[in-house]
């Protein structure tokens, strides 16, 4: 209910400020898919699919099918959450005229097998050709956009910078390109220990960011988070390495990019330091790159800007951000 009524509020200052139809029909968008869910409970409205990849491995999905599509977004979750965190956006997204496709990292959310585990970084790049291929497929000659949270921001970067051409736009919101939060220097031993001796069985070490108060202020999502079950809590050492690895290829690659650039930062951010993640798009995404890169701080929130009270303002910026950059 609280959430609703700041979604009424910014309705109400939209139309008063700007009286645009436009505007106007987005937030009241918003409004509609936030209220349809639960005070108590998130319901599973998407589709779930699964997608299967090499003839291998099948990777769950969810989709959010907009009734009228004028693009498509590929949307990519961070280290410890899945798609299961993002339903209200996914909703809101599909209600504007944007289809999305939301997988589970492999070994994260509905996907169990080697769960926490990432044995090569170039697997995930195949999962999301793999993704690309199947929304081409469903969809084609619509626009993609890729948008990655957090740690996904860091793959959904990179994965622009290897395929340069592929998308009409990146969204990074609070991006783990750059984090406060790192391992223990004990771990961060233990994880070159591994590496080096190429073991088959990896150690489990626990994701550093576990405390939910760190994505949210809210206290029924932070109560979501901890009783979660698909919430990744571990990951093995030879994960750590693989993304140590895609760090040292997204300072090497991200100028190859071409694709225009929305960075979401959240003030109240514990887990990603935010000047120094603007500091690194600006001088390899912004300025070298020659890239048009908008940049959006919500001063009062904190990393899972999902969670927060203000993602119908959130929401409001991604989807007018998108209609500038779409050519459909």
């Amino acid at each position: 209910m609280k959430t609703f009524c700041l979604a009424i509020a910014v309705w109400h200052s939209i139309k008063v400020r700007h009286n645009t139809i436009r505007k106007y029909c987005i937030v009241a968008a918003i409004v509609s898919a936030l209220v349809s869910f639960s005070s108590t409970e998130i319901e599973a409205r998407p589709e779930i699919l699964k997608l299967e990849i090499n003839n291998q491995t099948h990777l769950t999905y969810r989709r959010y099918v907009s009734d009228n599509p004028r693009g498509l977004i590929l949307y990519l979750h961070g280290i410890s959450s899945h798609s299961g965190w993002y339903i209200q956006s996914g909703e809101i997204f599909a209600e504007n005229g944007y289809t999305v496709y939301a997988p589970d990292r492999r070994g994260s959310g509905m996907n169990d097998y080697e769960r926490g585990h990432l044995q090569d970084y170039l697997d995930l790049i195949a999962d999301m050709d793999a993704f690309i291929a199947r929304m081409r497929a469903d969809f084609p000659g619509l626009p993609i956009y890729i948008f990655g949270l957090s740690w996904g921001g860091k793959q959904a970067l990179l994965y622009d910078s290897l395929r340069p051409n592929e998308f009409a736009g990146v969204i990074l919101s609070c991006p783990g390109i750059k984090p406060k939060i790192d391992l223990s220097l004990w771990n961060k031993l233990k994880v070159l220990l591994y590496f080096w001796r190429r073991r088959e069985v990896q150690p489990e070490i626990k994701i550093p960011i576990s405390d939910a108060s760190l994505f949210t202020d809210n206290v029924r999502w932070q109560n979501w988070i901890e009783q979660d079950p698909y919430t990744l809590r571990r990951a093995t050492a030879r994960f750590y390495w693989e993304s140590h690895q895609m760090d040292k290829v997204l300072k090497r690659e991200v100028r190859d990019g071409q694709s225009p650039v929305l960075l979401q930062l959240a003030g109240r951010d514990e887990i990603v330091n935010n000047k120094k993640t603007q500091k690194f798009i600006d001088k390899l995404v912004g300025k070298r790159g020659k890239r048009d890169v908008e940049v959006l701080m919500y001063e009062d929130a904190r990393h899972t800007l999902e969670f927060e009270d203000n993602l119908p303002e959130v929401m409001r910026d991604i989807l007018e951000w998108l209609d500038r950059h779409n050519r459909w």
